[in-house]
């Protein structure tokens, strides 16, 4: 560092260019500043102390990077005036050799000096400002562009209004229109329709008062006042969400919710609400705030197919409007928002909550105090009584209400949430043909009533002791589909029981397509009558079950056509003691006898024994292919021990209509199925035959359960089953491979037939299996000649082209010994011709000597008529 300079106290010598300069003044006390020379332009530090200065070395050009730039400039003169000193522009002549400084104590420092320098060590300089000016700048840039896309979108929606005004005309015609769902035959006709909805047609007057004000308070309280949407309450329902993390309170106006049905367009998305609030404002400008009330009254959802609340008034308390209560009005308007989750009838504990949620409201409100609990619990013991799948359509005429309810559940499974009344217009195409649709229903009941009258069957209780596993079954599966007539099965018997409560499932297929030409589900389709027992029931099957049985043993080789079965009273002591000994019915036994006469009586030691013979694993493995090819649903149903030769498995009437197929169509069974294609009303298709399990079967679309030689043998042996059933008893005289089947104590009435072009099972009994039929409920005495009676009708109409039954191309002729099952010998005085497998051939030639005719031949036919 310089020495102390002893220069006049107003000047300092540069150490660049040494030349003299005057300081500005005020002269400072002490501390460390920067200075630049006139002359040079140069820097130097001088540290000051007790008013004098000493000069630091000379700072290289360099290191001026490390300093804040803070020179004292010259002041530009004018041309004509000479050159001077900037610092001479600060002195002030002193008087004085030594001149007195007044000190300033204030915190603000000379402005031509670098504060930064005072005793500190330099810093970075700071940056506040700057990114200050860039996040002002940003704030600008994004609320300018927030702005103009809002102005855009704006923009957009007034111009969307103009556009929905122009169709709101025919956006209201449309919505009046009735556009049912049809249910086509193959053919094309109408078989069945499914309204889109019954809609109201009242006047805003025909309502009562009353309900006009406790809609208004439930659903939009400020209609009257604002314009299409309540600001309001959309920002109090957004609250209200936030605050509970959750969608708990909407905020949609009536007019909105007109405008949600006029659009028919259920998906949450951004585009849908705009559109809704377009229409909405454009519905305001239109219409009176009357009229737009008046259309939402007439067209709003309130479940069970009833659209609009005059036909929810007719639905649910089937009275006049003007003779509503409150309460009645009350339970109405709490339906509109969610009106399957709040249906009285379906959900009657949600229903109340809805209502106890509505009284608490208008409590707050000072309103309707009057209205009363104990009312509203009367009102749910009345809807106890009544079914919670009725619909507005229980009452209607129909050729074919079980098909209707069945297509009915297809749509609900491939729509989901949609409401398939209210968005209507599919068209379904079926595999049904209309004629013999048309027939089966009078044909079923006018049956059972007669039967009713003439004694054949006769209502018995069996047993009044707890249900057994059969009884549970059966009954769950009413409990299933919710449509359990709890009368039937809670109450005793009496003789003066009024209804009879006999019932009858028809269910017919077509052998080579699987497809389901006809079925009728029960006797007579009411509101509490829909359970489709032809697709929907399993029951036991009794002696029908006979026919897959003995087809799975020639299939498999273990017995032949001609093999010989002694029939005789059988004993099986089963482990832990349990002991069974099947009897035929009637108890008669005709010692040994042939396959054929076995099947033909029906005899049960005979099917026991062949059962025996097929053993486990073939009863397993062929009962696998004809009804359980699922694994879950066979480890469900499947039992394997010798009582399901006699029919103790539960089996649907559609599964063994289907397994009968079999014999028709070369041991192939066809999936069975109804429904062709479906198409919405934009006549898009949504549905292809077999995209779903239709009937729940879990079955692959075709299957070989038996080779075709054993399926010919099959049919040789059933056509004299079918002829001695009892189907000439109801009139039909052609040919028929047929079983007949009953249960014990006559709880279960089977017949399956089938010819080359159909395939039809016949159940008759009772939906409680503890009520049998009485001693007539035979299965060739009742089931059988309903068949006779439907198939000679068909046949009389030419309801469908008679085929011939086939020629047999694959099984070998035999003529065998009727006393030994062999190949006829020249001894042999009474034979028979019978198909045999080309693998399993009759057991050799008969050597033995009949002296003695055998007389079965005779007894066979004497059993045949």
């Amino acid at each position: 560092m310089q020495a102390n300079s002893k220069l006049s106290s107003h000047q300092y010598i540069c150490p660049h260019c040494n030349k003299t300069s005057r300081l500005p003044e005020p002269i400072p006390e002490k501390g460390v500043f920067q200075l630049t020379c006139v002359h040079c332009k140069e820097k130097a530090v001088l540290r000051f102390q007790d008013f004098e200065y000493t000069v630091d070395p000379i700072q290289k050009k360099s290191s001026e990077s490390s300093f804040i730039s803070g020179e004292v400039r010259p002041i530009p003169r004018e041309k004509s005036e000479p050159k001077k000193p900037f610092i001479e522009r600060h002195a002030v002549p002193s008087p004085v050799t030594r001149p007195t400084f007044k000190r300033n104590n204030s915190t603000s420092k000379p402005n031509w000096f670098q504060t930064k320098f005072q005793n500190k060590t330099p810093t970075r300089p700071r940056t506040k400002s700057k990114n200050t000016n860039s996040l002002l700048k940003i704030f600008f840039v994004s609320t300018a562009f927030t702005l103009f896309l809002f102005i855009v979108v704006f923009a957009y929606f007034i111009a969307g209004i103009f556009e929905v005004q122009k169709e709101v005309p025919g956006l209201l015609t449309q919505l009046t229109k009735n556009i049912p769902t049809k249910i086509l035959d193959r053919n094309g006709n109408v078989v069945s329709e499914i309204f889109q909805k019954r809609t109201s047609t009242l006047r805003l007057k025909d309502y009562p008062e009353d309900m006009v004000s406790i809609l208004l308070n439930i659903e939009d309280q400020k209609f009257f006042s604002h314009s299409g949407i309540d600001y309001f309450a959309i920002l109090r329902a957004i609250t209200k969400n936030i605050i509970t993390f959750r969608y708990k309170q909407g905020a949609s106006t009536i007019t909105q919710q007109l405008a949600r049905i006029i659009i028919d367009d259920r998906r949450k998305s951004i585009t849908r609400k705009i559109r809704e609030a377009q229409l909405a404002f454009a519905l305001e400008s239109i219409l009176s705030k009357e009229e737009i009330l008046e259309t939402y009254m007439n067209h709003v959802y309130l479940g069970h197919g009833a659209f609009g609340f005059g036909e929810g008034i007719k639905f649910y308390f089937r009275k006049n409007p003007q003779e509503l209560s409150r309460e009645e009005i009350l339970l109405l308007a709490s339906l509109p928002s969610a009106p399957n989750k709040y249906s009285p009838l379906k959900n009657p504990e949600d229903s109340y909550k809805r209502i106890l949620s509505i009284l608490s409201m208008f409590r707050n409100r000072g309103i309707y105090p009057g209205l009363q609990k104990e009312k509203f619990l009367s009102i749910y013991h009345s809807f106890s009584t009544r079914s919670p799948n009725e619909t507005v359509f229980g009452v209607r005429e129909d050729i074919a209400p079980y098909v209707t309810e069945h297509v009915r559940n297809i749509l609900s499974q491939i729509e989901g949430d949609k409401n398939i009344y209210e968005s209507g217009g599919y068209t379904v195409e079926t595999t049904l043909d209309r004629n013999m649709q048309e027939m089966i229903g009078p044909m079923v009941r006018s049956y059972l009533a007669k039967s009713v009258r003439s004694g054949k069957i006769q209502k018995r209780l069996i047993r009044k002791t707890p249900d057994t596993v059969e009884e549970r079954s059966i009954k769950q599966l009413f409990s299933d589909v919710s449509l359990s007539n709890e009368l039937l099965w809670e109450a005793d018997f009496t003789e003066s029981d009024k209804e009879n409560g006999i019932q009858a499932a028809v269910v017919c297929v077509e052998p080579k397509t699987g497809q389901i030409l006809f079925l009728h589900g029960g006797e007579e389709f009411n509101s509490k009558n829909q359970f489709n027992r032809a697709i929907q029931m399993r029951r036991q099957t009794g002696s029908s079950i006979k026919a897959v049985l003995y087809a799975s043993a020639i299939d498999s080789g273990v017995i032949q056509a001609g093999t010989k079965i002694l029939d005789a009273p059988l004993y099986y002591r089963g482990g832990g003691g349990k002991e069974w000994s099947p009897d035929n019915l009637g108890g008669t036994y005709d010692g040994e006898i042939s396959l054929r006469t076995a099947l033909i009586k029906s005899k049960n030691t005979a099917a026991v024994q062949v059962a025996e013979k097929l053993g486990y694993y073939g009863i397993e493995t062929y009962f696998t292919k004809y009804f359980f090819p699922d694994p879950e649903e066979k480890k469900h149903r499947f039992r394997g021990d010798l009582s399901l030769a006699l029919g103790t498995l539960e089996i649907s009437p559609l599964e063994m209509a289907s397994a009968f197929t079999s014999f028709m169509n070369e041991g192939n069974v066809k999936k069975p199925y109804l429904i062709k294609k479906i198409s919405n009303a934009r006549g898009i298709t949504i549905y292809q035959a077999n995209e779903l399990d239709e009937f729940k079967l879990k079955l692959p679309k075709d299957r070989q359960v038996i080779r075709p030689d054993t399926a010919e043998v099959m049919i040789s042996l059933l056509k004299d089953s079918g002829r001695a059933s009892g189907v000439r008893n109801g009139g039909y005289t052609g040919e028929v491979v047929g079983k007949t089947g009953t249960t014990n104590d006559y709880k279960d009435a089977w017949f399956v037939g089938a010819r080359p072009e159909l395939s039809m099972s016949i159940w008759i009994g009772y939906d409680n299996p503890k009520y049998g039929m009485g001693s007539s409920g035979l299965g060739g005495a009742l089931a059988a000649p309903l068949w006779g009676e439907i198939v000679e009708r068909i046949d009389r109409n030419q309801f469908i082209v008679k085929q011939k039954f086939p020629v047999p191309i694959h099984a070998k002729p035999h003529r065998i010994c009727l006393l030994t099952g062999k190949d006829a010998g020249p001894q042999c005085t009474a034979t028979s011709s019978e198909l045999f497998l080309s693998e399993y051939p009759p057991d050799g030639i008969c050597t033995e000597d009949h002296k003695n005719p055998n007389l079965e031949n005779r007894d066979l036919m004497k059993n045949l008529y």
